[in-house]
C-alpha cells in the first residue's frame, strides 16, 4: 500500500503543478478543507483553512497534495476560525444531484436531471444562466452553484421550501407547480390520441368527453378525466417533472463543494466544469479523464468491470497492465495495488 501512495502522490503531484486554478467568487470569504493525500487511504480532512490570494491557495496544494480539496458555499467575516466564530455572511445556493438518489443509477440520468433543474431555475425562480455554475463532482453526479445574490441570504427553511418545489413534495392542485404537471398531462393525453393508445386507457364515451376538452386540461380542470386514469396520470407526471436533488446538501447553508479542476480522491477523476451548451455532449468517462495512457502494471485485488476513456475493461484478480487512468481509477478505488 506505501508504493501505491507513492505513486498516486506522484501522479497527483504532476497533475497539480499544471492545473488551472479555478478562483471562486468572494475567494477570501470562503473556507477551505482538505483530505491529505499523504493519509491514503484514511480520509482525514483538515479544515478551518482561509487565503488571501490565489498564489497562497495554489503553493498550499503543491506543498499539501490533496485527495481531495473544496471551499465552503458560505461566505465568512472570519473563514478560518472555529464554527461557531466564523460569523456567517451568506451562502451559495447550491444543489448536489447524485445517481445514487435517482430511480435509474447511472451518469446520464444525473444529467437529465442538470436539464429539468437548470430550466426550472431560469424559467420559475427568474434566475440568468450567467449565475449558474455546473460541475461533474468527479464521481456520480454533478453539483449545481447558484450564485444570484437574491439568494445568498435565505435561510435552511426557505432552501428547504425550494427543494419542496423542485421535488414536488406537498404537491397542492394550485400555482406554479400545478400549471407545469396540467400541461404535461395535455401533452400526454393529446399523444394517447395521435397514436391510438387512448382507446385501451378509456371507454368510447369519455375518450369523446376528453377528445372536446383537452384545452380545459391544460388549463387546469383535471376533474374532466375519470379519476383511475387522472390519478394515474398525476402519479406518472409527478415522477416524471420531480427533480431529484439531494435535499441536505441544498438546506445546508454551510457546505463544503469540490473545488473545480481538483481530483476525486476516490476516482482520480477531475471535478469539471461544464457549460450547459456543452453538457448534452459531455462524457464524464471520458472527458474527465485527468492522467494519461501510459502503461502502468497493477496487482487487481478482486474482480472488477470499469468503463474509462472508451473501453470496457473485465479483470480478473492478479497482474496486469493497464492505461495510466485506469490503473489509478483501480488504486484510488481500493481495489488495485501499484506494480507487481
Amino acid at each position: 500500500m506505501e508504493l501505491t501512495k507513492l505513486y498516486l502522490m506522484k501522479k497527483f503531484e504532476e497533475y497539480y503543478s499544471k492545473m488551472k486554478l479555478y478562483i471562486p467568487k468572494n475567494f477570501d470569504m470562503r473556507e477551505w478543507a482538505f483530505v491529505p493525500l499523504k493519509n491514503f487511504p484514511d480520509f482525514i480532512m483538515v479544515r478551518h483553512i482561509s487565503f488571501s490570494n490565489p498564489e497562497e491557495l495554489r503553493d498550499f496544494i503543491l506543498s499539501n497534495i490533496p485527495a481531495h480539496a473544496y471551499f465552503s458555499s458560505a461566505y465568512y467575516l472570519k473563514p478560518s476560525a472555529d464554527m461557531d466564530e466564523k460569523e456567517w455572511r451568506g451562502a451559495d445556493l447550491i444543489f448536489d444531484i447524485d445517481y445514487d438518489h435517482l430511480p435509474t443509477k447511472s451518469l446520464d440520468s444525473a444529467k437529465r436531471e442538470v436539464f429539468k433543474l437548470v430550466k426550472i431555475l431560469e424559467n420559475d425562480f427568474g434566475i440568468d444562466s450567467k449565475d449558474i455554475e455546473i460541475c461533474f463532482s468527479g464521481n456520480r453526479g454533478y453539483h449545481v452553484h447558484v450564485y444570484d445574490e437574491r439568494f445568498r441570504n435565505l435561510g435552511t427553511m426557505e432552501r428547504r421550501e425550494i427543494v419542496d418545489y423542485l421535488t414536488l413534495r406537498g404537491f397542492k392542485l394550485r400555482g406554479t407547480q400545478f400549471e407545469r404537471v396540467c400541461k404535461l398531462i395535455y401533452r400526454y393525453l393529446l399523444n394517447a390520441f395521435k397514436d391510438g393508445r387512448i382507446e385501451k386507457m378509456v371507454d368510447e364515451k369519455a375518450r369523446e368527453i376528453l377528445r372536446t376538452n383537452l384545452k380545459e386540461i391544460k388549463n387546469g380542470n383535471l376533474n374532466i378525466i375519470p379519476q383511475p386514469l387522472r390519478d394515474e396520470l398525476l402519479d406518472k407526471c409527478l415522477r416524471r417533472l420531480a427533480v431529484y436533488v439531494d435535499p441536505p446538501v441544498t438546506a445546508d447553508v454551510k457546505r463544503l463543494m469540490r473545488l473545480p479542476n481538483s481530483i476525486h480522491g476516490k476516482t482520480g477523476l477531475k471535478v469539471v466544469l461544464v457549460d450547459l451548451d456543452e453538457l448534452e455532449g459531455f462524457d464524464p468517462k471520458v472527458d474527465a479523464l485527468a492522467f494519461g495512457d501510459d502503461a502502468v502494471k497493477v496487482r487487481i485485488l478482486k474482480r472488477v468491470r470499469v468503463e474509462l476513456g472508451g473501453e470496457r475493461y473485465i479483470l480478473g484478480k492478479g497482474k496486469h497492465v493497464l492505461p495510466e487512468y485506469v490503473a489509478i481509477f483501480l488504486m484510488c478505488r481500493g481495489v488495485a495495488l501499484y506494480g507487481h
